[in-house]
């Protein structure tokens, strides 16, 4: 028997990972913003600031350091809007309603839609990577399992926060504007766009407050190939805001409007 419930939630898994994949590819702007508008990002401050190296690590190009941090910048993306998108327009169409009849949970439900989304990342990762490389030689000073591990940490998260965003807002407009307003707030201020050596010291402290400042600095920490122990305090940081979100959204997780 407990081979037969596993063989069934396997089973189960797989079939609603690869429903919620069609959906995502028969939106074209979603497909657009997540594979293409990425690279346009990058490939625009590529040409501003071309070879010119890091403020507080001379040895470090800017690129190379902008590559990582718009790959981590575009999970909190995922999280914060696409995700919540996702689950306002379910719940609005009343997809959601069915499936709260049926034996899946919050949990469940949230492993698919993490799973889905690590296909997505690495699909528009290595798009990035192959460009980066092609355009301006792309430098990788890190370990590819370690780099996997952290952005696994870092997917959960802001997956947690998109369950929790959805659980408190009270509507589906509601939903929609309070993910970009949260992302938009904690990508300019997470070094994404400009170098946080940039911002007042009162910016630069208030920013680590922001769960976006710690994906990108730890993601592209470790992708430069700083040590992992270097990063402990923010991973720590990372994992509790997932429990603590996780926790909070299987309370206030709305099924239905």
């Amino acid at each position: 028997m407990p081979f037969l419930n596993k063989t069934i939630w396997l089973r189960s898994f797989v079939t609603l990972w690869g429903v919620e994949c069609k959906l995502f590819v028969r939106q074209p702007t979603a497909a657009f913003f997540t594979f293409i508008f990425p690279v346009l990002v990058f490939l625009l401050f590529g040409s501003i600031f071309g070879e010119a190296s890091m403020w507080d690590r001379p040895d470090v190009r800017y690129i190379d350091f902008y590559a990582p941090a718009l790959m981590a910048a575009y999970i909190g993306q995922a999280g914060l809007t696409s995700l919540t998108n996702f689950l306002a327009e379910y719940r609005l169409l009343g997809i959601l309603k069915r499936y709260v009849v049926s034996p899946l949970s919050l949990g469940f439900y949230l492993c698919v839609h993490i799973a889905m989304q690590v296909v997505i990342f690495v699909i528009s990762a290595s798009i990035l990577i192959v460009i980066a490389e092609g355009v301006f030689d792309l430098h990788f000073r890190g370990h590819w399992a370690i780099v996997l591990f952290v952005g696994m940490v870092c997917i959960a998260c802001f997956f947690s926060l998109g369950f929790l965003v959805s659980g408190l807002s009270k509507s589906p407009r509601g939903t929609h504007a309070l993910g970009q307003f949260l992302f938009l707030i904690m990508f300019f201020i997470s070094g994404a766009t400009f170098p946080r050596q940039m911002f007042p010291e009162w910016l630069q402290i208030l920013s680590w407050g922001s769960p976006l400042t710690h994906v990108v600095t730890t993601f592209s920490g470790v992708w430069l190939g700083d040590p992992i122990a270097q990063y402990v305090n923010s991973l720590l940081f990372l994992t509790g805001i997932t429990a603590l979100s996780y926790l909070i959204s299987t309370r206030t997780f709305k099924w239905e409007v």
